[in-house]
């Protein structure tokens, strides 16, 4: 029951259900039961203030009545506006003529021509909503009925009809949407698109997430001149050091397609998983350790390429590879000590099955932390590995390998030049099991012992001399390594002249020695700094080998950075083979952003010998974009190979953007590989157009029409 406070002429107090109801105003009067507050009234109850011209408040039947410039305040976000409000206090209900709401965090606003409103649930009439200037927006939804409940922040709205600048541009029938960041389940905005060869393309992401600690996303879609498939993403945090993710996805194709398109596999399916913990040790075992532990899981497989092609509607952001690389990384590390252990898995896509394929099974390492002695003048450090090369079908290995360097430093002439000198203690075994693949025989493989002693002796310095505002940096090295030592015995010694560069037998698949040789190595850092700020780095680098053949020139690299100025930057790595006479590999960026026009420039070439043959690469990209105003950007990027003479991809578009909406169109020609019966490397140029539609906040989406699908 209510208990009638206070009452006078500019204030009324009562408290019902336990919440306490204030009329204020600055004059008031009385008739009966009913109270009347005018001269800017207020009411306050819950979390709702009230305002307007005249406010009455009736202690019998708990209705509050407001007339006249009505606002109604809620949860300090939300405001309601109206000429006339009616709230029924004992039983939350509220009725609204017309009716008006925005939520200042999200802008969103909805207008009707009346609600009706119980606790947290508003029943809305006919009328439109906008996330856009409310005097002309340019985008709203008209409705024929919504509802919305301020409890779940969720908006149902129905016979949903999409305007931009009163154009109707969609029709629903249906139309819900949270107004706030809460995770939920339901549907996601889907993805649409026409191909002239794979017909209407349909994905419908469904969102589920019943506890905070993980959600999934299933994707199904459709292809109605191709097929059908679902791809499914598992998302979790099982622990506060951990986290990860699952994805799993399979498409069937129609038959006529695939044999139209003489494709290998009808059917593509395959999974990735990532998995991170940082302190596995601690929480798996209940290990109370000094240092710290991790583990990395990395892993894919796939059937064939087309796994990755048909993730989405658009296949041009996905990154298409002929090599999968499945990785587990765990470790443990304290100040000295670091222990490791490290599997890869290699899946080659361009080849029928991978038998015959080395992976690595697993590497465990053990690793000493630097140590210094006599004052830090003598260093030191090891390194052990044991590596398992498996494969289900060939000959297989266990190789062990150890590196100690000692070095022992100073320097000299007052300290401007450091000199040190490294002996650097190395040695290897290797043992052989498993099966020769045909046409080998296992007598081929003994096992194996390998050791080295080698010598460096190095001298650095570092000179700085300042110019005005400017600085110059300069940091030359030089350093001579003697090829001490060497044992060979069993396998290394067999195959230490016969696996050479460019010899395939795969009895050389597990020697990876390299022939001794002194080695010349001379360096020059050069640093300019202006004004503090460092605007032009410079390396260079040059090798000298001497072994039984004579003397051999390494290639001469020099890596360049320049700030031009402030809107200028330029890259460039450079390498000269000397006994080529060419240039062996060459990249050069160049780029500019004024923040109005930005631009990129990128040329990477290169010229190396594999197996005794010159490979040739050059591949040309650019990109450019212009910002007109603060709502149109243009844009547009190619991609060129040089030495296949094809434009491996072209994009041009424009993106109109502002608060509440943004409007895109582009258009893209992508190649990407497919696997087929034929070629291993074939490909398909796709033609692709892009409709980006974004209603802030609701959300959006990107149509698109696939032109051409040409293999």
């Amino acid at each position: 029951m209510r208990k009638l406070i206070c009452l006078s002429i500019i204030a009324c107090s009562a408290v019902l259900a336990n919440d306490r109801v204030e009329l204020l105003g600055s004059s008031a009067d009385t008739n009966g039961s009913v109270v009347n507050a005018y001269g800017n009234p207020v009411i306050t109850y819950q979390d709702k203030i009230v305002t307007a011209n005249r406010l009455s408040y009736d202690r019998n039947s708990s209705i509050i009545e407001a007339e006249g410039n009505v606002s109604v305040f809620q949860h300090g976000t939300l405001h309601a506006m109206s000429d006339y409000l009616k709230l029924n206090m004992d039983t939350d209900t509220r009725q609204s003529r017309p009716f008006y709401m925005i939520d200042h965090q999200t802008k969103l606003w909805v207008s009707t021509q009346e609600s009706d409103a119980c606790e947290s649930q508003i029943d809305l009439s006919s009328g439109m909503l906008s996330g856009c200037n409310s005097t002309d927006p340019v985008w709203k939804i008209h409705f024929s009925s919504a509802d919305y409940n301020t409890d779940k922040m969720w908006m149902n709205i129905y016979n949903a009809r999409l305007y931009v600048q009163d154009i109707p541009l969609f029709y629903l029938p249906y139309f819900g949407y949270p107004t706030d960041k809460t995770r939920r389940s339901g549907l996601l905005i889907p993805t649409l698109g026409v191909s002239s060869s794979e017909g209407f393309l349909y994905q419908q992401p469904i969102y589920i997430a019943p506890q905070n600690w993980w959600d999934a996303e299933l994707r199904p879609q459709i292809r109605t001149s191709r097929g059908e498939g679902l791809y499914a993403d598992f998302r979790f945090v099982d622990t506060a050091s951990s986290f990860g993710s699952i994805r799993m996805g399979y498409f069937k194709e129609q038959a006529a397609y695939a044999q139209e398109r003489d494709l290998a596999h009808e059917k593509h399916y395959g999974y990735d998983i990532d998995y991170h913990h940082t302190a596995f040790l601690e929480e798996w075992f209940g290990l109370n350790i000094q240092g710290e532990s991790g583990l990395y899981v990395k892993g894919s497989w796939m059937n064939d390429v087309d796994y990755l092609n048909l993730q989405g509607t658009d296949e041009t952001q996905t990154v298409t590879t002929s090599q999968i690389l499945s990785r587990i990384n765990a470790y443990y590390s304290d100040e000295d000590d670091y222990l490791g252990m490290y599997l890869k898995h290699y899946q080659y896509l361009d080849i029928a099955e991978n038998s015959k394929t080395i992976q690595i099974l697993p590497t465990l390492n053990y690793h000493r932390y630097l140590e210094n002695l006599l004052g830090d003048h003598l260093l030191y450090n090891a390194d052990t590995s044991v590596t398992n090369f498996y494969r289900p079908d060939g000959k297989r290995a266990v190789e062990g390998n150890v590196n100690i360097p000692l070095i022992l430093q100073t320097g000299l002439f007052d300290n401007t030049i450091d000199a040190s000198y490294t002996a650097h203690i190395s040695g290897r075994l290797i043992g052989f099991y498993g099966n020769a693949q045909s046409g080998e025989s296992n007598d081929a493989y003994d096992s194996g012992q390998y050791a080295q002693l080698d010598h460096t002796f190095k001298l650095g310095t570092t000179l700085v001399k300042p110019y005005g505002t400017k600085t110059h940096v300069i940091a030359p090295d030089i350093a001579y390594t003697f090829a001490g030592n060497r044992y060979y015995e069993g396998y290394y010694k067999r195959y230490n002249e016969v696996c050479v560069d460019g010899n395939t037998d795969p009895v050389c698949e597990f020697f990876t020695l390299q022939s001794p040789r002194d080695t010349l190595s001379l360096g020059v850092n050069n640093y300019l700094f202006e004004n503090g700020k460092q605007t032009i780095v410079d390396r260079l680098s040059q090798n000298f080998r001497y072994d039984n053949t004579g003397n051999y020139y390494g290639e001469i690299t020099n890596e360049l950075e320049w700030e031009i100025a402030e809107s200028i930057s330029y890259y460039n790595v450079t390498a000269y083979n000397h006994e080529r006479s060419r240039v062996s590999k060459e990249l050069n960026t160049i780029r500019y952003n004024d923040h109005v026009v930005s631009g990129a420039l990128n040329h990477h070439y290169s010229d190396v010998l594999k197996n005794g043959t010159s490979v040739y690469s050059s591949y040309w990209t650019a990109d450019a974009s212009y910002q007109y105003d603060r709502n149109y950007r243009f844009f547009g990027l190619v991609a060129y190979d040089y030495r296949e003479k094809l434009m491996k991809r072209k994009e041009i578009g424009f993106l109109y953007s502002q608060r509440c909406l943004d409007l895109g169109l582009r258009f893209v020609q992508n190649i990407r590989p497919v696997l087929t019966n034929v070629n291993n490397d074939n490909a398909v140029n796709d033609s692709y157009i892009f409709i980006t539609l974004i209603l802030k906040p609701i959300g959006g989406s990107a149509f698109n029409y696939k032109i051409t699908n040409n293999q």
